[in-house]
């Protein structure tokens, strides 16, 4: 028994050493994140960066200290990264079950700071071949002014 007590002290502190810099509220974050992946089915990191959806072409993204860099804006790389499973999704789901999308390529133009409670990631579709999808993914902040703007190639392949 005190070696399993001394194990779990041991788990413990190597997982709070790993989150040295996280408040607990990140962790919990996480942890909720990973949690809903068994109900819907993309990536840990969407999930932790708070996006949700409202319809097959746009996600909407809460904005807090997961998200947010240093001067309390939304992070470029959550914005990237919101523009990238926006576009993805709306692909997978134009092509059903039996397909995989992959990012190629995808160019990122930021426009203005992003502050706010959340942000909207609307995609279009540009080009759907048997291949290869062309999209765009047009980021807006709570006040509907454009806020990021990414353009991207996704490879389609067979699963």
């Amino acid at each position: 028994m005190i070696f399993i007590r001394k194990l779990n002290e041991r788990i413990i502190d190597e997982i709070t050493d790993s989150f040295n810099d996280l408040d607990y509220a990140n962790l919990a974050s996480w942890l909720e994140a990973y949690k809903k992946i068994k109900t819907r089915p993309y990536h840990l990191l969407g999930h932790f960066l708070n996006i949700s959806w409202l319809d097959q072409t746009s996600a909407k993204m809460l904005l807090g200290t997961n998200n947010s860099n240093r001067y309390g804006n939304a992070h470029g790389g959550a914005l990237y990264t919101l523009a990238d499973v926006v576009i993805a999704e709306d692909i997978m789901h134009r092509l059903g079950d039996n397909l995989d999308v992959f990012t190629l390529e995808l160019k990122m133009n930021y426009i203005r700071k992003a502050k706010g409670n959340y942000v909207v990631g609307k995609s279009e579709i540009l080009h759907l071949g048997s291949r290869t999808a062309v999209a765009e993914c047009s980021i807006y902040n709570e006040n509907n002014n454009l806020v990021a703007k990414a353009f991207g190639t996704f490879f389609i392949d067979s699963k």
